[in-house]
């Protein structure tokens, strides 16, 4: 089974330099919205599917990374036009069938190397420079004097007929019905089918069809007229559908579109070579996304998949060291990430991996009281919201933060941690000692064993507010743990969220425990 190994993008949309290496089998691919996911899949399917071959040259005003068309003009000139340039790596048999796509026709990586892959241009064709270059020279993008080109590596014209790769897109996030399905049935029918075997059939449905014409039997219009088939309009990939169990799959709800296409590209035996899947969440339940990812999971060895998606879940359930984080025009793996570590998020549906990758800055806490609390507090200390500076405040929801912090250690953001120190001195010596070691991750905890945990600590530096606010019954004890704490201080641990809750909506003007005001000055600094 062939797979596409790496992507070179020079030029495209958001990509002035970009290049990426895929996993042999399953690559999910994450980041913020216009990152590029969705741009990394279209680059494919150009030079795989020599997507725009027959287009308007108007398309390129939407494909032209918009640096580059402001370079050229600030400076217009033949030589400034903004061009795009993609090469696509391929893992081939080393076979002569595929011998055509070998050889050192490529750009980027090692020049002198000599591999399989595809290579698409798309630049000004300086037989027209003499012509246009006062146009040129006065900032205008002669679009229509563009040429688009494929080659392989082996310096050859690259036609999509004998493509190396048999690939499908399944795009969930098509708003047009109609032009969602029509394109599935079209790459289906071009990628399930020989070329023999598709060709055999067209003919056949062309002759049928005037066959079919004919016995309608409609009468002439006059002595030398008639009507007849205009077989350039109807042609057989334009009216396929793929039916189940007798009902087109365009009459299912909208909600299953995204699980049927994908069972069919998975449940086939002579497999596809690379599945690319937009956004599978869309429109899934719960149990259907489950559904689906378990079918992806059964497949996995049989097809290289390549996704986008904004799901937690199924970057979790897909197994952590299959993520591609995409930001700022450079990629981060997590392979490397501990198999432990995956295999622990995997079966933690409401973790918040994701959006620790996807945030500025981050503080993680233990609880949801915490997560109640210091967004308040941070706007005290700073007088922002944590929104304005980009901070996210995760509940690590039981989970131990270490996971949290292996996943990020090579991310670059600046993460706090806020935990307790449970009595433990050893745990504050620890806290200590990982922050001298650690630029960007810091532990923040109560110093002392007063402040063991956030309850104790928010109750030390407010006492007298939270001994006024807190109703207790005469008498009670208030036990946590079988340990007396005092009344309030005991209602607090006993009853956290409610108490949080209480402070959140409270007009007091709470004090803030000093490693919590640590945490936000050394996020802030």
């Amino acid at each position: 089974m062939g797979y596409v190994k790496r992507l070179y993008i020079n030029g495209l949309k958001r990509f002035q330099h970009f290049e990426i290496e895929f996993n042999e089998r399953l690559s999910i691919l994450v980041g913020e919205n216009e990152a590029g996911k969705s741009t990394i899949l279209e680059a494919i399917r150009i030079v795989l599917n020599q997507q725009y071959w027959n287009a308007d040259k108007s398309v390129l005003q939407d494909l032209f990374n918009l640096e580059n068309v402001r370079s050229f003009q600030d400076s217009p000139s033949i030589a400034t036009l903004p061009q795009i340039k993609i090469e696509i790596d391929l893992q081939l048999d080393n076979t002569p069938r595929f011998i055509d796509f070998y050889g050192p026709n490529h750009e980027y990586g090692n020049r002198d190397e000599e591999k399989y892959g595809i290579r698409f241009e798309c630049k000004f064709d300086e037989d027209f420079s003499d012509e246009l270059a006062d146009s040129i020279n006065d900032g205008k993008i002669p679009f229509e004097y563009y040429s688009l080109t494929w080659q392989t590596y082996a310096n050859l014209p690259y036609k999509v007929a004998k493509r190396p790769i048999k690939n499908l897109f399944i795009d969930t996030s098509e708003t047009s019905k109609s032009s969602a399905f029509n394109y599935f049935n079209r790459a289906l029918f071009s990628n399930l089918y020989s070329n023999d075997t598709k060709l055999k059939a067209k003919n056949a449905f062309r002759e049928k069809l005037n066959t079919s014409f004919e016995d309608v039997s409609l009468p002439d219009i006059d002595d030398r007229r008639r009507f007849g088939i205009d077989n350039k309009k109807v042609v057989l990939e334009s009216v396929l559908s793929v039916y189940e169990n007798s009902i087109p799959l365009e009459n299912k709800g909208s909600g299953m579109e995204s699980l049927v296409k994908t069972q069919i590209a998975l449940n086939r035996e002579d497999n596809l070579d690379t599945i690319l899947i937009e956004e599978p969440e869309n429109h899934l339940c719960f149990t259907n996304l489950k559904q689906m990812l378990q079918q992806i999971l059964d497949h996995e060895q049989d097809s290289q998949i390549i996704l986008t998606t904004h799901s937690n879940m199924i970057a979790s359930r897909l197994n952590l060291g299959n993520v591609i984080w995409i930001a700022e025009n450079h990629y981060l793996s997590l392979k490397n990430v501990d198999s432990q570590t995956s295999a622990f998020f995997e079966k933690a549906d409401d973790n918040e991996f994701l959006q620790l990758l996807l945030s500025k800055k981050v503080i993680l806490v233990e609880g949801a009281t915490e997560y109640l609390l210091l967004p308040k507090f941070y706007e005290k200390k700073t007088g922002r919201t944590v929104e304005n500076d980009g901070v996210s405040i995760i509940s690590c929801n039981g989970i131990s933060y270490r996971r949290y912090l292996e996943i990020a250690e090579e991310t670059d953001k600046k993460i706090a941690v806020i935990t307790d120190n449970d009595h433990d001195q050893n745990k504050i010596d620890e806290a200590g000692a990982f922050n001298l070691l650690n630029e960007k991750q810091h532990v923040f905890m109560g110093s002392t064993m007063d402040d063991w945990t956030w309850e104790a600590c928010v109750y030390n530096c407010n006492q007298e507010k939270l001994d006024e606010m807190i109703q207790i019954q005469e008498g009670a004890q208030y036990l946590f743990h079988g340990n007396n704490y005092g009344q309030v201080l005991g209602k607090m641990l006993a009853n956290k969220v409610e108490t949080a809750y209480q402070m959140l909506i409270s007009e007091e003007d709470f004090n803030i425990p000093v490693y919590v005001e640590d945490a936000i000055e050394w996020l802030n600094e």
